[in-house]
């Protein structure tokens, strides 16, 4: 008879789980490399799976007869924003979701998805955050959430670019050079200064730098003069901007010229949130194609606290009208919704549960799609003026 046993766990770094932690990363890498090619996750996010970080990850797993048959592992972050104070979030975002081929049709990832969870709840998660298959996921209760933009740049672009913005003295020889930010890096106190800049961050200072090499993507230091000046993510393949921070945003065009020459580059692409918006700007006077996009899918578990949180995040880059708004999250199966007054003062910007009726009833998954996507764009929802879409994008160094 076959014994099935489920666990789930933290690893702190020691010699007697080394050998635990080498079985999952190679039934996970295993699996993935069956549908994907060769799949190294130390290598890919040493951010949670380098030693130092194994303490960082809750594991689910399933077995049988002692093997590991189904694994999901969940990575903690906590959103905070830029604003201060008692603006934050706790979040987890799931990943390596893998089953052996031969344990398939089983039930295992639907018993360890409603773990996962029940996990979150118990550690006070507000939020949910996952990629992968949109339709498969949406079976567990996540959907698409939150606007990205990326921008094509084509090497005539910028050049025609930086002559209406510079002089042609300043533009004769190059002004910015890139160097490979390491671990030991003297600059990482400043450059994560300029990321704290960001409307919402998800990193500690520790795991800056490894968030930084997530899918073998590569950090470089800005230097000009010798000089720190910012940070830029590229890319495995050096032709995506996936981050970039500067000490004076308004050299974004000079930066990505010197870029794209220093590196060779006759077009490059660039993602950003729809929260970035000095960067949009920019990048729009810069690019030769535009396109918008939908960026990760969540699950909300705390609704007074993602819709209080969104709001203000978009009150950061938005002025919102002062006024009151009635949400009604329906509940599955029934006709019952509970009901959400979303308030914006002069003073507070808040969310809470209500008997007052709803202006509108979604159930979860199209209340994340309409609230928070282009959706709402073309849905004709009468809303005071410049809550919607809520905000909702993370940078690549942030995905698990």
């Amino acid at each position: 008879m076959r014994q099935l046993e489920w666990e789930y766990g933290c690893a702190v770094y020691n010699e007697s789980n080394a050998k635990e932690m080498e079985e999952l990363l190679d039934f996970a890498n295993m699996v993935f490399s069956m549908g994907y090619g060769g799949t190294d996750f130390g290598a890919l996010l040493p951010k949670a799976y380098s030693p130092e970080r194994w303490d960082v990850l809750m594991h689910h797993m399933i077995r049988e007869d002692g093997r590991i048959r189904a694994l999901i592992d969940s990575y903690p972050i906590e959103m905070k924003l830029s604003s201060g104070i008692d603006s934050k979030i706790t979040a987890v975002y799931v990943g390596t979701v893998s089953v052996h081929p031969a344990s398939r049709g089983k039930g295992y990832m639907i018993e360890l998805m409603k773990r996962v969870e029940e996990d979150a709840v118990r550690r006070g998660c507000a939020l949910m955050i996952l990629d992968g298959d949109r339709h498969r996921y949406q079976y567990f209760g996540y959907e698409r959430a939150g606007i990205g933009y990326r921008y094509q740049i084509e090497r005539n672009n910028i050049r025609h670019c930086c002559a209406a913005f510079y002089s042609a003295e300043y533009m004769a020889s190059p002004v910015y050079s890139f160097e490979v930010l390491d671990k030991q890096s003297p600059y990482i106190d400043f450059l994560y200064g300029l990321y704290e800049r960001r409307a919402v961050t998800a990193r500690t200072r520790e795991a800056f730098w490894l968030c930084l090499q997530s899918y073998n993507a590569a950090a470089y230091v800005i230097l000009r003069d010798d000089a720190p000046v910012g940070y830029v993510n590229l890319s495995e393949d050096e032709r995506t901007v996936l981050e970039l921070e500067l000490e004076k945003p308004n050299e974004l065009p000079r930066v990505i010229h010197d870029l794209m020459i220093g590196f060779d580059l006759m077009q490059i692409g660039v993602k950003v949130g729809a929260d970035e918006t000095e960067k949009c700007a920019q990048f729009e006077k810069m690019c030769d194609t535009c396109s918008a996009v939908m960026s990760h899918q969540i699950k909300i578990l705390d609704y007074e606290a993602v819709f209080t949180f969104l709001l203000k995040w978009k009150q950061q880059y938005h002025a919102l009208a002062e006024g009151e708004y009635v949400i009604g999250v329906q509940e599955d199966g029934t006709c019952r919704s509970e009901n959400y007054l979303l308030s914006v003062t002069k003073d507070e910007i808040c969310a809470l549960r209500t008997e007052r009726p709803a202006d509108i009833v979604f159930d979860a998954l199209a209340l994340v799609r309409m609230l928070t996507t282009p959706c709402w764009l073309t849905a004709g929802l009468q809303t005071p003026a410049g809550w919607f879409p809520l905000p909702f994008y993370l940078p690549e160094a942030d995905t698990f």
